[in-house]
């Protein structure tokens, strides 16, 4: 089936000249490929795609109103084509428009980018990416922008309700059995709390968000990957990094707070570590 043969069927639009309608479904690729030069263009996939998406008087009316770029970038991103997860990034600028126009911290901004990384362009529990909800009725600028939004908003009350990281530590630590935590329970809470913030905020954005991705959302190698647009072994070892430099620093900060001996700051980092993924990673978006 030709794909002008291809989008009538799955439009259900009217074909009065296929020459007309293949001539603009031709103009409909070009306008792709000049928009997004260094994607890889799959057009079966893009008719898959476009086909169901079209609104018209006829076919080559509804190609020629279409918005070409977008639909493109849209269906690449769909079909998981890793030049177009690349070329997102350029539409993912409206989540700093988001975050301007809701005053959000810049932690914010940079957290939910890689949220909607993970929720627009990755499939999940057998559902598509949520960049197939995207119907070509309006710039796809607009509609992440809208997206975004939401998801800055949803974050910032997030944060109102989450606990604590203080009564966080309070409830981990009163469960432990350990003599040595005991005793920094009762004498060190606060230090150790403060030690542990201040590791958090000197991590990167992008360690932060390594971490609530592997932990929180339980994201896998391969998605956590898919995400940053790197082969799986890269995202583990940038995983492996994030999770170390989180020990390192709260080590660091520790030994600066507490009069301990080395051994003993080590013992507890290792203990809070094996607790890390209930207790604390989950309120990295506080920093």
């Amino acid at each position: 089936m030709d794909p002008v043969e291809r989008l009538a069927a799955t439009s259900g639009l009217a074909v009065p000249s296929p020459p007309t309608a293949l001539a603009a479904w031709e103009a409909v690729i070009a306008g792709a490929r000049r928009a997004w030069p260094a994607m890889q263009l799959d057009l079966a996939k893009l008719v898959e795609f476009v086909g169901p998406r079209l609104v018209g008087a006829d076919l080559a009316a509804a190609l020629a109103a279409a918005p070409a770029g977008d639909l493109a970038i849209a269906a690449m991103c769909d079909a998981q084509v890793p030049t177009a997860h690349a070329a997102f990034d350029a539409i993912l600028s409206e989540v700093s428009a988001a975050g301007a126009a809701t005053r959000a911290p810049s932690d914010v901004v940079d957290d939910v980018k890689q949220i909607l990384r993970v929720q627009l362009l990755l499939p999940r529990e057998g559902k598509p990416p949520g960049i197939a909800g995207y119907r070509g009725k309006g710039p796809l600028r607009g509609w992440v922008r809208i997206t975004a939004t939401r998801e800055i908003i949803r974050q910032l009350k997030k944060r109102q309700r989450e606990t604590p990281l203080e009564k966080s530590l309070e409830d981990a630590l009163g469960t432990a059995s350990d003599p040595m935590l005991s005793q920094l329970k009762a004498e060190y809470r606060a230090e150790f709390a403060t030690a542990l913030k201040e590791a958090i905020a000197a991590l990167s954005a992008e360690d932060r968000t390594l971490l609530r991705q592997s932990i929180v959302e339980q994201l896998l190698i391969d998605a956590i990957g898919a995400a940053f647009g790197v082969h799986r072994a890269t995202s583990a070892r940038w995983l492996q990094r994030a999770r170390a430099a989180l020990v390192t620093q709260t080590r660091a900060k520790l030994a600066q707070r507490l009069a301990m001996p080395v051994e003993q700051i080590d013992s507890v980092i290792r203990l809070v570590q094996s607790r890390l993924d209930a207790s604390i990673v989950r309120h990295l978006r506080d920093t």
